[in-house]
């Protein structure tokens, strides 16, 4: 079972082992709460769970996550206290200090937001071992290796892949509006989703059968069998319950495989989602994410893994026109009936109301976001990253001088 399929268990589980007391258990409770939906009793759990443990970082972030924070009900003034404390831990600050900035933004407080952001994000990057000139070498050489292995398969028609018309990747940078797509489809009677899976990278090291580094799986992996690629990932895909029709995997750094997904699933659908290159970028920097991305730490290793996805995508939109939908964030928000019906019909589903009321949705969602896609659709996301213009201008002059446009 996936891990959104085993959350309405998880909450009767983690119901039950709360009534110890225990701070894991009760955590635990309130994070499958959120995911269920059950907001008002997650915030309940945390209220009490932070009046028993003040410094819990953890609880707090994801308490300020909840609901807007206003000038009546915030947290800001005991989240400070907290971090005015000089012994507390590390882990402790780096959730503060986002849970902080988050509150900081609802009210209006941008300077104040940025710094909170920005400290967390440097005591985080502190914390890692990494090197973002291996990711952008490592984009660069699949742009490179499997940009020549789509073309020339499909110019010699050597091999068609397997049948993977029941999947719909939904891919993209994160906080670019993958989970919004996502929902949107999977109110769909027809169409089920197994949310962030890590199935189609983990089918290609197993068929692999041994440890090799990045980038000689990038280049391994272009000359194999299509029909290879798609067995070993159909065959992991094949063991999750459900009979749907049409099946979504919502793992955002799929576009990394879209060339591999192409060319050994032809008859699949992919969903690229694309958002203005600033407000995708702050919308990472704001983000501590319980794993992965660890490129969006720091303004400038961001800016440099930006562009090499960018030139990725933009390598893809023209080999992969006939393959790949990309979607604008900004235009499925503003052109909503338009564009979300246009989703719906491209992986070959017949339009229902309840797509459009995605909030409705009681299925269960994990992600950064799932208390929003709660909510009806809303704009307000939109160009947000111009409150920090002056903050993010070393960023976008970054950007820029890559020949992005931002205009």
């Amino acid at each position: 079972m996936t891990q959104c399929q085993k959350i309405p268990t998880g909450v009767e589980i983690y119901r039950e082992l709360a009534k110890s007391g225990d701070r894991d258990a009760r955590y635990n409770l309130a994070a499958n709460l959120v995911a269920v939906g059950e907001i008002a009793e997650a915030e309940s759990v945390l209220q009490n769970l932070l009046e028993q443990f003040p410094t819990d970082g953890q609880a707090q972030q994801v308490l300020s996550g909840l609901e807007k924070a206003t000038r009546e009900k915030n947290s800001v003034d005991r989240v400070l206290a907290m971090l005015s404390r000089s012994s507390l831990p590390v882990s402790e600050r780096i959730q503060l200090h986002f849970a902080l900035g988050k509150e900081l933004e609802d009210l209006g407080e941008y300077d104040q937001a940025f710094s909170s952001f920005q400290q967390g994000a440097r005591i985080r990057r502190r914390g890692m071992q990494y090197r973002v000139e291996d990711d952008v070498r490592a984009l660069a050489l699949i742009g490179d290796q499997h940009g020549k292995a789509f073309n020339a398969e499909f110019e010699s028609d050597i091999e068609t892949g397997l049948d993977g018309s029941r999947m719909v990747f939904v891919c993209g940078l994160p906080r670019s509006g993958t989970t919004l797509v996502d929902r949107i489809l999977s109110s769909h009677s027809d169409c089920g989703s197994l949310g962030e899976i890590t199935d189609f990278p983990m089918s290609l090291m197993v068929t692999a059968g041994k440890k090799l580094t990045k980038e000689t799986l990038i280049q391994e992996t272009a000359q194999w069998s299509p029909k290879a690629i798609a067995a070993g990932y159909l065959k992991r895909i094949n063991n999750y319950p459900g009979n749907s029709l049409k099946l979504i995997d919502k793992t955002p750094l799929n576009f990394l495989y879209a060339g591999l997904i192409a060319r050994s699933m032809p008859s699949s659908t992919t969903i690229w989602m694309e958002r203005h290159p600033m407000d995708s970028c702050f919308g990472m920097f704001k983000t501590l994410f319980q794993m992965g991305y660890p490129f969006s730490y720091d303004l400038k290793e961001l800016g440099f893994y930006y562009v090499a996805y960018w030139n990725l995508k933009e390598r893809w939109r023209t080999s992969l026109a006939n393959s790949v939908t990309f979607q604008r964030y900004e235009d499925l928000v503003h052109h909503f009936d338009r564009d979300a019906r246009a989703l719906v019909e491209r992986i070959g589903l017949d339009w229902e109301e309840s797509c459009g009321d995605f909030h409705k949705n009681k299925s269960a969602v994990a992600t950064a976001s799932s208390a929003q896609v709660r909510s009806p659709l809303y704009k307000t996301a939109v160009e947000r990253w111009r409150h920090y213009e002056s903050q993010l201008a070393p960023l976008a002059e970054q950007l820029e001088r890559a020949g992005i446009p931002l205009d």
